[in-house]
């Protein structure tokens, strides 16, 4: 019998962003690689789970990071690779790095995939093993409460619920000092954070899925709430001592 390819996560691998979208992408990074850099000096070992197509790893090397991209999807390790990144295929948990050999953990958009708390405790775990003291474990989640059944629909694998609260006690009970939680909704935040929110009650409102079936705009109005999803970033420090 023929062996079948694993194609986990072809649908996202097979995504490509327009020249606004890109653009996009990169001053995201840029953003949560500066809010990183308030709390971490550059050039230490960093370990980033589930890197996508590797938008953080460029500027995270380019930073001078010893860069390490850990990725399940065989499809991504090999857009990876061919982007020069060095790369461990592996699911996580259990994460694939020796005890106490990172600087920083870095996870966006990888906690809610989760296949629930017993999984959500052990990547936290994990983390906490592999991070030397007072290493940082920077991690981006959706806000559930804000998103509510968007958080199910824009992504068949998120399994585990995260808010602001749920995953502050996540890290508080597996050990980690949350330092800083920021809101956002791309890279704005704040006032602008809320007015991007209530902008997207509009394209909520009863009425707007049935609309869009009829008028042939389903994905347009998909891309729209994806534009407008909020974000919650943790920064967490593996104590000292």
């Amino acid at each position: 019998m023929a062996t079948q390819p694993d194609t986990f996560y072809k649908s996202f691998s097979e995504k490509q962003l327009t020249s606004y979208g890109s653009e996009r992408r990169g001053r995201i990074e840029r953003h949560r690689l500066a809010l990183l850099h308030r709390f971490v000096t550059p050039r230490g070992q960093m370990f980033e789970i589930g890197p996508g197509h590797g938008s953080l790893a460029e500027q995270a090397v380019a930073a001078g990071w010893d860069y390490t991209a850990v990725e399940a999807s065989p499809i991504l390790v090999d857009v990876l690779k061919r982007k020069g990144l060095r790369v461990i295929e592996a699911w996580t948990p259990p994460m694939p790095m020796a005890d106490e050999s990172a600087d920083v953990v870095y996870a966006d958009q990888v906690l809610e995939h989760m296949s629930g708390i017993d999984a959500a405790r052990a990547f936290t775990s994990e983390a906490l093993r592999c991070l030397r003291p007072g290493g940082l474990f920077f991690v981006v989640v959706p806000d559930y409460l804000k998103e509510r059944t968007f958080f199910w629909d824009v992504d068949y694998t998120h399994n585990f619920v995260t808010t602001e609260r749920r995953v502050r006690q996540l890290f508080n009970d597996s050990g980690f000092q949350t330092l800083h939680v920021e809101r956002s909704i791309g890279v704005a935040t704040g006032i602008g954070r809320d007015a991007l929110a209530a902008l997207a009650l509009l394209v909520n409102v009863p009425g707007v899925d049935a609309l869009s079936r009829y008028t042939g705009t389903e994905e347009f109005v998909f891309k729209v709430r994806k534009n407008l999803f909020e974000t919650l970033t943790f920064v967490a420090r593996k104590p000292r001592s």
